[in-house]
């Protein structure tokens, strides 16, 4: 992508020279194998919030992901990554991470406390609410703002894994509203809501190039007809290309293609 355009952070393709790196931070010996210009380290929501079903990250994991994101940071200084503070979602399954009184929100923004003031990181301060809830986003947004002021980035989780374009667009054109002058990422992009909020955001990330995660969200029904990545699946119903690897990487650049078409 252009440095002009939307940035879109994903992790490519082996063997593919790419700037923009989106990288989980249980995976973070990704970073040492590609050569980039900016990455941004995730949490690994996905993980500890669908795959295990848990409340809350370890203890143990935020004492160490402090740590590394400090490590990390003095590896490939501050400039080159920025590292998302641990946030709490409600699309897994709605309530799971509530718990002695809080919400999802209120517990991201417990960490966005604690995190904020740990010098040697560029943090990414994440905007959460309660699944579908127009009022608890707003009320986050406002909560972040009065923590991070202009802070140079931040994020909204909570648009990740809605299906609602209208939804979408609300919340990413009303954090731009609340945080005008900010780097706005926006987690889990489809190139559908791409259409809607390219006004809003600075960039966004997405695995759905990956043919492999495409196929297997299809299977369980998990990507819908308006996901424009579709058009890029094989028709085959053994689909042998999909594990090839020039195949991912072919379906890669189209997918570059088309955000670049959406761009215009």
């Amino acid at each position: 992508m252009s440095k002009g355009g939307i940035r879109y952070y994903t992790l490519p393709p082996k063997g593919v020279d790419y700037p923009w790196l989106f990288v989980n931070m249980r995976k973070y010996k990704l970073l040492f194998h590609y050569d980039f210009e900016h990455a941004i380290v995730d949490s690994g929501v996905e993980y500890f919030f669908d795959k295990l079903r848990a409340k809350d990250y370890p203890k143990s994991y935020l004492v160490w992901y402090k740590h590394k994101a400090r490590e990390l940071s003095q590896i490939f200084g501050e400039d080159r990554i920025a590292v998302v503070i641990p946030d709490y979602p409600d699309d897994y399954e709605k309530g799971l991470t509530y718990e002695g009184g809080l919400d999802n929100v209120d517990k991201t923004i417990r960490n966005i406390e604690e995190f904020i003031s740990v010098d040697g990181v560029t943090w990414v301060p994440v905007i959460q609410s309660r699944l579908n809830d127009s009022r608890s986003f707003w009320e986050s947004a406002v909560r972040v703002r009065e923590l991070v002021g202009d802070y140079p980035i931040v994020a909204v989780g909570t648009v990740c894994k809605s299906r609602n374009l209208s939804w979408i667009r609300w919340c990413l054109m009303n954090a731009r509203r609340r945080f005008p002058y900010s780097w706005i990422h926006a987690f889990g992009l489809t190139l559908s809501a791409l259409r809607v909020v390219r006004r809003f955001i600075n960039s966004f990330d997405s695995q759905l190039w990956d043919t492999r995660r495409v196929l297997w969200k299809k299977s369980r029904g998990l990507i819908d007809s308006f996901d424009s990545m579709s058009y890029t699946i094989p028709r085959s119903p053994r689909l042998p290309s999909a594990k090839n690897r020039e195949s991912r990487i072919r379906y890669f650049y189209a997918y570059l293609r088309r955000i670049e078409a959406i761009e215009g």
